[in-house]
């Protein structure tokens, strides 16, 4: 049994949520977990319990001082097994946020830059894959707000599970399961 890995993403709340939604559980398989998402850091592992809840106390710290983010997005792609897009309005403020999230300037031999996607969807057939980036690109230009982090665990498989929402701002945070609660 592998470790557990864990990572920070961001939901926006879109005005076409709607038909990505429908899109998303016509095509991606498991369209019932996580919305569509952009992650912000690549995928870690704590190595005690104590790390994982000092990385909530982190998210908790940082979110504070954050301002929600517009984010707009204007054409579908195909990477690897999923459908995302590229971030349009919004993508200096989250590379912002990665970095501030990061702690430090990644060295530019191991880390080519980050860049914002907004993952719609995990489509494992390239065929289906095709015909779902066609019929997105039918929806046009999605608009978006930030406006809270989201600690979320990933699966053996790839699959996401959310963990707890650190609303921007505000000392609140949702749980969705009792591991940091």
């Amino acid at each position: 049994m592998s470790a557990l890995r864990y990572g920070i993403v961001v939901v926006p709340k879109l005005d076409n949520q709607e038909q990505l939604l429908a899109l998303r559980e016509k095509y991606d398989p498991l369209f019932y977990q996580v919305r569509p998402h952009i992650p912000l850091l690549e995928p870690f592992t704590p190595a005690t319990l104590g790390e994982l809840e000092n990385v909530g106390a982190f998210i908790s710290q940082v979110r504070r001082r954050i301002a929600p983010v517009a984010v707009d997005f204007h054409r579908y792609v195909e990477a690897g097994d999923r459908l995302v897009c590229p971030v349009d309005r919004g993508r200096d403020e989250l590379v912002e946020l990665h970095r501030t999230l990061h702690g430090c300037e990644v060295l530019s031999l191991l880390n080519s830059g980050f860049e914002p996607q907004l993952v719609v969807a995990r489509i494992p057939d390239p065929t289906r894959r095709a015909e779902a980036r066609q019929e997105a690109g039918k929806l046009g230009r999605s608009l978006g707000l930030v406006d809270a982090l989201v600690l979320v665990v990933i699966e053996a498989g790839g699959d996401l599970r959310m963990l707890a929402s650190y609303p921007f701002g505000i000392g609140r945070v949702d749980y969705y399961d009792d591991t940091l609660g």
